[in-house]
This record gives C-alpha cells, structure tokens and sequence, in this order.
C-alpha cells in the first residue's frame, strides 16, 4: 500500500533523444477483473452520482502491485510488479484493461529491467506514454511512447546523464496522434528546460519553447485540438521565490508567442477542456505540486473565474473528461467530480473519518473514471482500484 500512495507523487519532466524501437511484450497470466452492479459496494458510503454510475474493480490480488495509474477514455493504464520475476518492489510492467470488452487484464509492455518502476503514464484511446526509471537512484529515466495498434514502443526521451540536470520525470499530454511534453536538457550554456511535442507517424521530437533552467521551468501540458496550455515558472534570483503562469500556444504555427491565460502568480497544473483552460493554485507561499484551488478560463473570453468545487476546497492534479472534472481531494473522505454539463460538483461517495475509508487520485479521460479505494491504515489496510463509465456529455442527468 506505501509503494502505491509515493507513485501518486511522482512529478516531474524531461529530456530529449530520438525515436527507436523497444523489447517487446510478453502475456502474463492475471486474475480476472470482477464488476459491482450499481455503484461502490462500501457500506460506509452514502449514495451520490455513484447511483447512476456502475463501478467495476480490479482483482485486489493484482492491486496489491500497482504502482501508478490512468485512464485513456477505453482502458485503466497500470504498472505493476504482479509477475512472479518482478523484483522486489518493483513496478516495471504496464498493464492494460479494456472495460469495454470481456478481455482479461493485460501486459502492454513487459520491461525487460525487472527491477525498474513505472512511475508515469499518461493516454488517449489507445496511443500510451510511459516513463520507466531504476530504483536504485541512478539519474536514467526512460520515456517511452506505445502508438494505438501498436505492439513496439518507442523511446521518445531520456535523462542526459548529467549531474546537474534536474532528474525529475517528465509531464505529458497525449491526443489522437501527437503528444507534448516538458523536459529538462543539457543545453549549449547549460541545463534547460523545454517543452516538445513529436507525430505520427515519424514520432521525431522537436522543440517548441526552450528556457534556461536557473531561471525558469516549464511544466504541466495539456493537448486540446491545434492547442497546447502549460505552466511556466520563473525565478527570482536567488530561487527563494518564483511566479506560475498558464499560458495556451497554437501548434503547428512557426513564430506563434504564447498567450497568457491566468492573471495571478499561482497558476500551474492546467487542463484544456474545449476553449477553456481549468487551472490549479495553491495558497501563497506553497510549493505548486500542494494542494490549491481551482480557476477557469475561456480563451479569448472575459477572464478568470473560481471554479466551485464544494464541499471539498482544495484539490490535487485535476484531470477533464468529455463530461467530468476530478481531482485528488484534500478530503479523501469526500469523492466528488465536477459535472461541466450542469455546472456543479457531483458527489460520487462520502465517508467518514471511523470508517478509514477514503479515496486517492481520481482520474478521468473521456467518459472513463478510475480511482484508487482504501481502507484501514498501515499493514491492515485494503485498496483496491474502481472504475466507472460516466454518463456521457448528452445524458440528461
């Protein structure tokens, strides 16, 4: 259960090589995913959205082993170290499950270091990226790129090697047949930090916008359409403060400058939604992976407004669906989605604190929601992950 919750914390960028094929996958047997009719079978819930939603889980014999997680809008993307030559907590296989099918789990990408983890994935219908890295502190993280009908992943990206790069792994987004993602570098002057996208069907990288490291970063993108949003961070002098602004950039136009978004210092982890860009800000004075608040904005619209996510306040890496906003509460007791339809949260479950019952990293992609349920603490505790397909975009409800 420890293993799982660190992977939920894992953050970070990039930086670039080119494309090459990688070892191919292999089948691994796995337990069967098991369905709960009619929403969350916990007692200690109270009826919510979860009342017209139906909630699957997997196996907990194979959530005992998963690392990180993410939905692509038609599977549940995992890592695991269920097989029997995994080392010893290690992560390093990706798993897939297909919730539309009768198909069992499956192993997308056997890692042929079977002590690495899994620490990043990120998809879209199909097409999956991942980042693998060592977990005995050596600075050599992977980023691997999986096209949909694809069998062989591709290497995109990987850490340089030097010493004075940042060795934090990379942020991505992916839609239909392109991805960006930020990335740390070694630079002519010295270490940089860059946003980049590839394509298919070549999947070259290239850059889009490239910073100096000591002075700013960039991080967080997130692909709708011809348009990328993101988060660039500029330092004061002495790094003892900095400013975080969401900006939106059109792909594909030579010379474009990027369009500033939100109008105060605190904006980082955004999400395109349409022609509008929802953002995280935490309270001043805090780092921007902590828990913040979340503002709204139209492109080319009348600016920023709060987006209102009662009963909870603060939120953790949101995530958009073509219907649903989630995140990862503060209140892990409440689990709630925001509904862009009806323009209000929806609660899913509420618990109480006597039931150590809680909910951890919700995350949405299309109409498919996963999200990770637990009970008790410590070696008594039990998780186990739960999906659900959200009522589309035309539902009523």
């Amino acid at each position: 259960m420890s293993a799982t919750i660190v992977a939920l914390c894992v953050i970070g960028v990039a930086g670039c090589m080119s494309a090459t094929p990688s070892p191919a996958a292999v089948t691994v047997a796995a337990p069967a995913a098991t369905a709960i009719l009619g929403g969350s079978s916990s007692p200690t819930g109270t009826p919510g959205l979860d009342a017209v939603m139906v909630v699957g889980r997997l196996d907990p014999e194979l959530t005992d082993s998963i690392f990180e997680f993410a939905s692509d809008g038609e599977s549940i993307l995992f890592s695991s170290g269920f097989a029997e030559d995994a080392g010893r907590g290690a992560s390093p296989d990706l798993w897939r499950y297909r919730v539309h099918t009768d198909d069992q789990p499956e192993v997308l990408w056997r890692n042929p270091n079977r002590d690495h983890a899994i620490v990043k994935i990120g998809g879209d219908l199909g097409t999956v990226a991942f980042v693998d890295i060592p977990r005995d502190g050596e600075r050599a993280w992977k980023l691997w790129l999986i096209p949909r009908h694809d069998d062989d992943a591709i290497l995109l990206d990987s850490h340089p090697g030097d010493a004075e790069v940042s060795a934090l792994v990379p942020s991505f987004s992916i839609q239909e047949s392109t991805i960006v993602w930020t990335a740390f570098d070694r630079g002519a002057g010295g270490p940089v930090s860059q946003l980049l996208w590839a394509r298919a069907p070549d999947w070259e990288p290239a850059v889009l916008l490239e910073r100096d490291a000591a002075g700013g970063e960039l991080w967080f993108p997130s692909l709708s359409g011809s348009r990328v949003a993101f988060c660039e961070v500029v330092y004061s002098a002495d790094r003892t403060t900095d400013t975080r602004t969401v900006y939106i950039l059109e792909l594909g136009v030579p010379g474009a400058d990027p369009e500033r978004l939100s109008d105060s210092d605190l904006a980082t982890m955004p999400i395109l939604v349409g022609d509008a860009v929802i953002w995280k800000e935490a309270d001043p004075g805090f780092s921007m992976f902590n828990w913040g608040k979340l503002w709204e904005s139209e492109v080319g619209g009348p600016g920023p407004h709060r987006l209102d996510t009662a009963p909870v306040e603060y939120v953790n890496y949101p995530s958009a669906g073509s219907r649903f906003v989630a995140w990862w509460s503060a209140d892990a007791f409440t689990f709630g989605v925001y509904d862009l339809l009806e323009g209000r949260t929806r609660v899913v479950e509420r618990y109480t604190a006597a039931s150590q019952a809680n909910v951890l990293r919700p995350h949405v992609a299309w109409d498919l929601l996963v999200w990770l349920y637990v009970e008790g603490e410590g070696d008594d505790s039990y998780a186990e992950l739960r999906y659900a397909v959200m009522p589309p975009i035309r539902s009523p409800r």
